[in-house]
């Protein structure tokens, strides 16, 4: 077949001309000069042995051997174009967007997505990263990580877990300064917190010394990024709120400490959801199935999934 087919450059310069009968708008819509049309059309006609078009003053028209190739070619280039659209169409079908905050997907999603592949490598998961309420409704995402009570105007809520959060800094912070053995004493250290997170609820150093029933506060700086703040802790430069889901296993790994056993029960949950009105794709079930079932091997301390609404209290 090689053998018997002129060059695929000559037909597509063919078919363009053909279609548009002018060499020069071919090459407009090839993206290349009209000279390299020419010369294309050209070997063409010596590979076939005789004209493909009628040269005219302004304008090029088909020749009967021209119209004879024209319609075969077309709807060659058009089966193949059909055939790649329709291939490009399944591969967007085998992929999922969800969206998640920065400190969902950096320290619970992300470390869990290479299971995911092995079990099925044929479904991709993309994410959007935003702190911001993804706007369901417009198809940004399909499925979509929410932190509050698990109740959202047009949304589906699937509970995924709940939370307990704890002061952490790391060790070399606390090599040069006195522990704190209370939470009144974290009032005297820098403490780094999260402003303008999505969700109800969303806790921060001033609910938390409030559930503590402390009203003071210490040096606090606040930062639009979660992931900031608990750097800023593992850079050794004060403390900050660690969500146990998300930074628990820094704490196993010995990279954050907790200098006080006291811990808050957050008073939101995290939650899968998506539109009400419209139907997931199977991937997208597919995904949501599995987001909850590894949600349901996390057994945050003193607050397993699925235990009820948590109470926003402090517990030791």
């Amino acid at each position: 077949m090689r053998r018997q087919l002129p060059s695929p450059t000559a037909l597509l310069a063919f078919e363009a001309s053909a279609r548009l009968l002018s060499f020069k708008q071919a090459a407009v819509e090839l993206n290349v000069s009209a000279a390299a049309v020419s010369r294309q059309i050209h070997n063409l006609e010596d590979h076939l042995g005789q004209p493909l078009f009628q040269r005219l003053h302004r304008q090029v028209e088909l020749t009967p051997a021209g119209e004879k190739l024209f319609a075969p070619v077309t709807q060659g280039f058009a089966g193949m174009a059909a055939a790649v659209q329709s291939l490009k169409a399944q591969s967007t079908e085998q992929q999922v967007t969800v969206g998640t905050t920065g400190g969902f997907a950096f320290y619970w999603l992300m470390p869990r997505l290479a299971r995911f592949s092995d079990s099925w490598p044929e479904v991709k998961i993309n994410q959007i990263v935003s702190d911001a309420p993804m706007n369901m409704a417009a198809g940004q995402v399909e499925l979509a990580v929410r932190y509050g009570r698990g109740q959202w105007p047009g949304l589906q809520s699937h509970f995924l877990f709940g939370d307990v959060i704890y002061p952490v800094c790391s060790p070399g912070y606390l090599s040069t300064r006195a522990r704190p053995t209370s939470v009144a004493d974290l009032a005297d250290h820098p403490l780094y917190d999260a402003y303008g997170i999505q969700g109800d609820h969303w806790v921060t150093w001033e609910s938390w010394f409030r559930a503590a029933g402390h009203p003071g506060m210490g040096v606090q700086r606040h930062f639009l990024n979660y992931l900031i703040g608990v750097q800023m802790a593992l850079d050794g430069q004060g403390f900050a709120l660690g969500w146990h889901s998300f930074i628990g296993d820094l704490v196993r790994q010995g990279r954050l400490i907790k200098p006080i056993d006291v811990q808050m029960t957050a008073p939101g949950s995290f939650y899968l959801t998506h539109a009400s009105t419209a139907d997931l794709s199977p991937n997208a079930r597919l995904v949501l199935d599995w987001l909850m079932a590894e949600a349901a091997k996390m057994h945050p301390p003193g607050n397993e999934p699925g235990s009820g609404q948590p109470d926003g209290s402090l517990s030791t």
